[in-house]
């Protein structure tokens, strides 16, 4: 492994952010262990930290968007309902549970119900391909709320969803 010396003789911090992120990054962890706050390259690292922030953002988003999907399917569709369709809904709570424990700002109202609008409109166009309908006639709003849901699911998977995820999220402010 190259010590700090060696990495910045490759050249300075931004430009390996932009020719070897990764000796960027192990550069930078590294200053930032040693206290050298001078050295980091605070302009890359902080979009990348911001990054980070984001992506838990989109896979709730994610987690969303395959409940809502599914969701939807499940309604319209129910001579197709399988075990599958039943093992991503849970899955997606068990996501959904998942995420928000581990990082409690996405319970904030606003980004909660920006993220829940967000896989809302995601979740369109993946219905649209699944069924083979004309996205315009499927609702811009989603057809639930959130609480709505997960009274759903407990119907749907009375069995198979994990009594501590629904209590959690049903203690969630937005109910």
């Amino acid at each position: 492994m190259l010590n700090i010396k060696e990495k910045q003789a490759t050249g300075t911090l931004n430009e390996l952010y932009h020719t070897d992120y990764y000796t960027w990054a192990i550069t930078n962890a590294e200053l930032l262990k040693e206290g050298k706050l001078n050295d980091v390259d605070y302009i890359n690292l902080a979009e990348e930290v911001k990054d980070l922030g984001n992506s838990e953002y989109y896979r709730l988003v994610s987690f969303f968007t395959n409940l809502l999907s599914h969701m939807y399917k499940w309604d319209n569709q129910p001579e197709l309902r399988s075990k599958s369709w039943e093992n991503t809904i849970k899955n997606s709570i068990r996501g959904i549970t998942s995420a928000l424990e581990k990082n409690p700002g996405l319970k904030y109202q606003s980004t909660f119900n920006n993220a829940y609008i967000s896989a809302w409109k995601d979740a369109r166009y993946i219905i649209s391909d699944d069924i083979d309908m004309d996205i315009k006639f499927i609702s811009k709003h989603c057809p639930y709320t959130f609480k709505e849901v997960i009274y759903k699911v407990c119907e749907i998977a009375p069995d198979r969803i994990d009594e501590d995820d629904i209590a959690f999220l049903k203690n969630l402010p937005l109910f």
